[in-house]
């Protein structure tokens, strides 16, 4: 089995919900996160304080899968929000972030079911 994993921006969530809907990934995990990037560093002025700002709000979206599976989810997710910015253009860093991790087994704790038969 496979973990496959994305950092992604908040607004793109419902794009991510409805592309492994399509795709019908078995489940997703989401989790809120702060990034930390030399992209997004700027300063702000808080009642006469200046700031670095360089933190942003964006989602990790976990997705556990079979291992014939795990490619092509990857490629999925990888495909989201990447029309919006190109590289080098001065936008930002909203790439989105994908990698998959090895998993060893999996229970699912409610039916006592182990390895794929708990996905």
């Amino acid at each position: 089995m496979k973990l496959v994993s994305a950092i992604i921006r908040a607004a793109d969530l419902d794009t991510a919900r409805r592309a492994l809907g399509a795709f019908r990934a078995p489940g997703l995990t989401v989790t809120g996160l702060l990034a930390a990037s030399d992209w997004n560093r700027h300063l702000e002025v808080y009642r006469a304080t200046v700031l670095v700002a360089d933190l942003v709000p964006r989602l990790r979206v976990d997705v556990l899968t079979r291992d014939e599976d795990a490619a092509d989810l990857a490629l999925v997710l990888a495909r989201i929000g990447g029309g919006r910015r190109r590289p080098g253009d001065g936008g930002g860093d909203d790439t989105v972030r994908v990698w998959i991790s090895r998993v060893e087994s999996v229970v699912r704790v409610r039916t006592g079911e182990r390895g794929e038969a708990a996905l």
